[in-house]
């Protein structure tokens, strides 16, 4: 079966998706492959994967890797490649995806002091066995100074009680969120998974998630959990078991623990799940409290005007407003802005625009641009959620104007309103039926997006794209209608399923 960006995968089911946390398997130290490494070169990288249960005898892996930017000091281009290979025990290829990173401007800056690193993500399914994980992260003109992990995983020969631990500094409703910016979405939840689980001092709540399995009729599961010390296998804390009514099918299991008081280090949550039926399972996930946020690579600039502008916003209408700015910084820098209070998150903001501002007279420009694409992104983009309303930079075609702003050109296709005020071609025809859609292209790489609306609750999502760096749905080509086949082949050349 073929996937995304051309990945082959035999017996099992395939997606580029969001990652998790492990459980099973313990993140791995990689060494770099052809050369001693440098004061600058971290030779690590970290890997976690999480299982889920899918029914039908297939697992579902979610993968987290955490490249580190040191690897890229060895190279020129700013960019590397991210390959994924995974084989079963008799040396079988099942899947194989590669894919190419281009590094930003801001990112590389950390690139000779070993301060940052990228998030990469993936998701496939397997049948019962054991089967070999292969990762390799290199320079793309610099292959021979990669970074590799390999690890062992075993799919669930049949139906568990649970699903591996997800720990996060962050769990939420998806209706009741905004849609957030998050690394996993499961079981109606948003989870901000990471490679390693960090929980700040200035937040110290430990969030959990876990899929519970029910059989042919719904029952009851006892679920605990405890903090350990794995240095000394000493409990330092325990919860009451909790009694929890699962139904046929899966059932989200969430919940948080306070750390405040619990000395700074690295620990384990061990939640242990017990059915009714007597089906027992013990799941454990690592993760480390730590004083303070690390260094996110921004020095302040010291400019009043600023610092009078961001005490001036309420801590809503600074969610509102700047929650964006996750999406200009790095995957390491974005969980950290995030988990800062919101005084904090001030400081932040005044050092990120005050050191981006290209003008060197009165004003901000760069402040200026990013809250221009706010505001056309709050005209343009609000969706509705259930009852509640997504912040518009949340959405599919919020974040990418947010990221690149207005597309040279953009087809648009309605009914029966003008929404959209096309810069460039208009759709072709009426709307015949056919969900509504908007086709955007860039001129500085002349990619190509595509955003459909679904149903009928105002939700837009991005089932194609040229972009290498970004992922189109597999069957994306069989979700629109005529009059969008036709206007991506006459205007971009692109024939659906072709």
């Amino acid at each position: 079966m073929t996937g995304p960006r051309g990945a082959e995968c035999a017996g099992g089911i395939w997606q580029r998706g969001a990652a998790a946390c492990l459980a099973l398997l313990a993140s791995a130290a990689i060494t770099l492959l052809g050369q001693e490494p440098g004061a600058h070169v971290s030779t690590e990288v970290e890997a976690t994967f999480v299982r889920s249960w899918a029914g039908d005898g297939v697992t579902i892996v979610d993968g987290l890797a955490s490249v580190p930017l040191a690897m890229l000091a060895g190279g020129t281009t700013g960019a590397y490649r991210f390959e994924l290979t995974v084989t079963d025990t008799g040396g079988n290829v099942l899947l194989r995806d590669s894919w190419e990173r281009e590094v930003s401007a801001r990112a590389a800056e950390f690139v000779e002091t070993d301060a940052s690193s990228l998030l990469e993500s993936f998701r496939f399914g397997l049948r019962p066995g054991t089967y070999d994980v292969e990762i390799l992260a290199y320079p793309t003109d610099a292959a021979d100074l990669g970074v590799r992990e390999s690890s062992a995983i075993e799919a669930f020969a049949e139906r568990p009680v649970a699903s591996d631990l997800i720990l996060s500094m962050r769990v939420e409703p998806l209706d009741a969120s905004g849609g957030g910016s998050w690394s996993l979405s499961r079981g109606g939840f948003g989870i901000n998974a990471a490679a390693r689980t960090v929980i700040l001092s200035e937040d110290p709540t430990l969030y959990y998630y876990l899929d519970l399995y029910g059989g042919q009729a719904p029952e009851s599961v006892s679920v605990s959990a405890e903090i350990v010390d794995p240095a000394s296998g000493r409990v330092l804390f325990g919860t009451p078991a909790e009694s929890v009514d699962v139904p046929t099918g899966s059932s989200a299991f969430t919940g948080k623990l306070p750390l405040t008081g619990l000395p700074h280090g690295e620990y384990d949550l061990v939640m242990t799940v017990e059915s009714t039926s007597g089906a027992r399972a013990v799941r454990e996930a690592a993760f480390e409290f730590r004083e303070s946020a690390p260094s996110i690579g921004v020095v302040s600039a010291g400019d009043p005007a600023l610092e009078e502008y961001f005490a001036s916003l309420s801590d809503e209408e600074l969610e509102q407003t700047f929650g964006g700015v996750g999406l200009l910084v790095t995957d390491s820098e974005r969980r950290t802005f995030e988990a800062l209070p919101p005084d904090a998150k001030r400081r932040y903001l005044t050092g990120f625009f005050g050191s981006r501002d290209p003008s060197s007279g009165a004003g901000n420009a760069f402040l200026d641009e990013y809250l221009g694409r706010i505001a056309t992104i709050n005209a343009r983009y609000s969706e509705r959620v259930g009852t509640g309303e997504r912040l518009a930079w949340t959405t599919d075609r919020g974040r990418l104007y947010l990221l690149l702003g207005e597309p040279a050109d953009r087809i648009v296709n309605y009914s029966p309103s003008d929404e959209g005020d096309p810069t460039g071609l208009v759709g072709a025809g009426s709307f015949g039926g056919e969900p509504p859609y908007e086709i955007w292209q860039y001129q500085n790489t002349g990619y190509v997006y595509l955003f459909i609306e679904e149903n009928t609750f105002g939700a837009w999502r991005m089932i194609f794209t040229t972009d290498p760096n970004m992922m189109s749905l597999a069957d994306w080509y069989r979700r629109i209608g005529a009059n969008c086949a036709q206007d991506l082949t006459t205007n971009y050349g692109i024939v659906p399923g072709g």
